[in-house]
């Protein structure tokens, strides 16, 4: 042990010449990480870490970086990175409400569409200045009553057709699907893409639940429920299997004893037909809708309806906080829908495959080491995608030298203050003094983000622990944690 750390801190020693790091913090974190690494709670798997100075991307400290290892939810600051450099912080997603067909009266003959351009935002709750899903419906109900529209010969037609037909990513694992954290991206997404099932636990441990509905209604989904009572406090045990090739949704685990009701999230199966049956259903009160599909006729000859015409259009929350919502609760839908934009946007591919190599050629471009950055999503919620630590701090080091740098930077939750970190690292000097995105997917624990040094110098840092001891992810939290609080002192 003690030959291996002193040829481990000649190697760092070497690296960091010239920086005014300060050598015994250094040591100190060396002696963290390897004393981790070398743990029970490892013993089976790996300890990765990279930091580097952000000015000139030169390696401060570095184990394992060159192993490639899942991602989890780290590799949403690549994606909003990504976006924001492509797009900018000031840009807005568009969705337009339009008709085609032509009037009669107040009778259009013709169809409405719901034209989405793949906001992930549209109708959430997450932006209290926007609208949400209930709201947006009533505002385009209202945009067909002021163009006087009280029969539609014709049909509400969501259009989804901005991004391509695979919603959900090969990779992802079927358990996690049908819940909230797995909801596929849409061309036309809407409400988070999620509703709210709601359960009553039985009196005693293991009785059967009884299922009381969903919010929003969604009156065409076929619910199996097979949920049980679980233990006081046990919280939310429960799996939604549910996917968009079907209207069948099986649910399956446990909800706590000793509450009147308990309620849990799903993923719409596709959100873009939700939106259409929400107009619709609102509609039905003021405008009559005869479901037909009409064509016009000349010459005997069927030719296509008129152009679509706008009746209204909606911008979405600028993309700098939609990327903050990202960042800081970990947003699998946004993460993803930012993937699939850029690599519309990039190189005219939205399909997963096409849009991860997309945003892997965009960081190529730059300069980055990409070498063992073998993503499949844009979220980390993909199992078999990876990356290296090495890949991390390149690409944070690059995003500082990026326009977008400084949206991107308050984009990251801060340590001990807010987002998914906010109850790490109290009481230390790394409370507030570090920018961190956490990750978990079984098996792995992740942390990623930008730290500012005592010496002043603002790294970048990724830690992953893969294959650690199952029944230890608390402590190996804990000492992860430990690890990031270390590099404050640098």
């Amino acid at each position: 042990m003690k030959l291996k750390l002193t040829f481990f801190c000649v190697l760092i020693v070497h690296m960091i010449k010239g920086q005014s790091i300060d050598s015994l913090a250094l040591t100190v974190l060396s002696d963290a990480v390897l004393e981790l690494q070398d743990s029970e709670l490892i013993r089976n798997g790996t300890l990765s870490v990279s930091v580097k100075n952000t000015t000139d991307k030169k390696t401060i400290f570095a184990i394992n970086s060159e192993k490639t290892l899942p991602s989890a939810s780290i590799l949403k600051l690549v994606s909003t990175a990504t976006i924001l450099g492509v797009l900018g912080g000031d840009f807005r997603y568009q969705t337009f409400l339009e008709h085609d067909g032509y009037f009669s009266k107040d009778t259009l003959f013709g169809n409405i569409y719901i034209r989405g351009t793949g906001d992930p935002s549209l109708g959430s709750e997450r932006f209290k200045d926007y609208l949400s899903s209930t709201q947006l419906v009533a505002r385009w109900t209202a945009a067909i009553q002021k163009a006087g529209i009280k029969v539609i010969k014709g049909d509400i037609i969501p259009d989804a057709s901005y991004f391509d037909k695979n919603t959900l990513a090969d990779t992802w694992v079927w358990g996690d699907l049908g819940n909230y954290y797995g909801a596929g991206v849409s061309g036309l997404n809407f409400n988070d893409n999620q509703y709210l099932i709601k359960f009553k636990p039985g009196i005693g441990e293991g009785d059967l639940s009884t299922f009381m509905g969903i919010e929003p209604d969604i009156p065409y989904l076929v619910f199996n429920n097979l949920v049980t009572t679980g233990e006081r406090g046990s919280g939310d045990k429960t799996i939604v299997y549910g996917n968009p090739l079907s209207k069948n949704v099986i649910l399956t685990g446990t909800v706590p004893r000793g509450v009147p009701t308990f309620s849990v999230k799903g993923s719409i199966p596709d959100p873009a037909v939700y939106a259409a049956y929400a107009l619709k259903q609102n509609l039905s009160a003021t405008v009559r809708v005869i479901t037909e599909i009409p064509t016009l006729k000349s010459s005997g000859i069927l030719t296509p309806l008129s152009p679509k015409k706008i009746l209204d259009e909606y911008k979405s929350p600028p993309l700098r906080e939609i990327c903050q919502q990202t960042n800081f609760w970990s947003v699998n839908l946004y993460a993803d829908a930012f993937l699939k934009k850029a690599g519309k946007t990039l190189e005219g591919k939205s399909e997963y495959d096409d849009a991860a190599k997309a945003m892997t050629n965009y960081w190529w471009n730059k300069k980055a080491d990409v070498t063992g950055f073998f993503i499949k999503d844009g979220s980390g919620l993909s199992p078999s995608g990876s990356v290296t630590t090495n890949n991390m701090t390149d690409i944070l080091s690059l995003a500082t030298k990026e326009s977008s740098y400084a949206d991107f930077y308050k984009s990251i939750a801060i340590l001990g203050v807010n987002g998914t970190v906010r109850n790490l690292g109290k009481g230390t000097r790394a409370a507030g003094n570090i920018r961190a995105k956490s990750g978990s997917i079984g098996g792995t624990r992740a942390y990623a983000g930008y730290v500012t040094a005592k010496s002043g110098a603002v790294l970048s840092f990724a830690i992953i622990a893969n294959k650690y001891q199952q029944e230890s992810s608390r402590l190996v939290s804990d000492e992860l944690v430990r690890i990031m609080t270390l590099l404050a002192q640098l």
